[in-house]
């Protein structure tokens, strides 16, 4: 007896092949439209991006230099669009925030937002108030020696202290001066003054000996005229956490005479008579 051959087992294995290759072909377009949403495919554009990054860490108030930015590419994204594009726009410019190494600069990042310019009257971030002070910058000139050994840098806050050469009695007459009568003792007599002026303020700029300080108008008039009448300006360096206002009485001459009890130099006495020379 012959046994038939049956074909079934055949068309089954085909059908088992078509739809493997159809599932491959389904798995392998999916996996390349993937590829291609995520920019993995080699054929997609990068649109990249030039921007100024720190080479170091750059502390607040302090000018940008060359030596501590750069230049890098990288791909544009809205993280970095108001960063800078030059070095050029950078240094030179007074940062507002401090700046660590490899951050992108820009704008924000300044105290200054008006090219050209090194400092701001307004702390970062303070918008204009029309109804606050009248915030203006004054320079005082003043020596190392009398600014903290020349060590103070913007963004600090210092007191000024004035020594003014003062003369009360310049143009008075003294009374008891008539014809016969004694002149009445001096109750007061030339020679500087010193006081604790001004507090709290913020040194906005230095260059060498000249500071620009942060002060409302009425304040600018007060230290112009200290300046005219000759005073000496002194820079007292107070620490960040101290708000509070010290109360002094200032210091004379004579006040220190009699709080540390100096001895004052007198005439010496000569015996004229003829036997001092024997």
């Amino acid at each position: 007896m012959e046994l038939e051959y049956s074909d079934k087992n055949s068309r089954r294995s085909k059908v088992y092949i078509v739809v493997g290759i159809i599932a491959a072909l389904l798995v392998a377009g999916t996996v390349f439209v993937a590829l291609q949403a995520a920019n993995l495919g080699g054929t997609a554009d990068v649109e990249m991006r030039t921007v100024v990054v720190a080479t170091a860490d750059i502390a607040a108030r302090q000018p940008i230099t060359a030596e501590s930015v750069t230049t890098r590419e990288v791909a544009a994204d809205p993280t970095n669009e108001h960063a800078f594009t030059s070095v050029d726009a950078a240094v030179g410019r007074l940062t507002g925030v401090p700046i660590t190494a490899g951050q992108l600069i820009g704008a924000s990042s300044l105290a200054s937002t008006t090219e050209g310019m090194t400092y701001s009257i307004l702390d970062v971030g303070e918008a204009f108030d029309p109804d606050g002070p009248d915030l203006r910058a004054v320079s005082v000139t003043v020596a190392a020696g009398n600014a903290v050994g020349g060590t103070l840098t913007a963004g600090q806050r210092v007191d000024l202290i004035v020594t003014m050469p003062l003369n009360p009695e310049a143009g008075q007459e003294g009374e008891g001066e008539g014809e016969g009568e004694e002149p009445a003792p001096a109750t007061q007599m030339a020679g500087p003054s010193t006081k604790v002026t001004l507090q709290a303020m913020t040194i906005l700029f230095r260059d060498g000996d000249i500071y620009i300080l942060r002060a409302d108008l009425a304040t600018a008039e007060k230290i112009a005229e200290l300046t005219a009448a000759g005073g000496t300006f002194t820079l007292a360096l107070r620490p960040d956490q101290d708000d509070r206002t010290a109360d002094t009485e200032g210091s004379t001459i004579d006040m220190l005479i009699e709080e540390y009890e100096f001895p004052v130099p007198r005439p010496p006495e000569f015996d004229d008579s003829p036997s001092a020379g024997n």
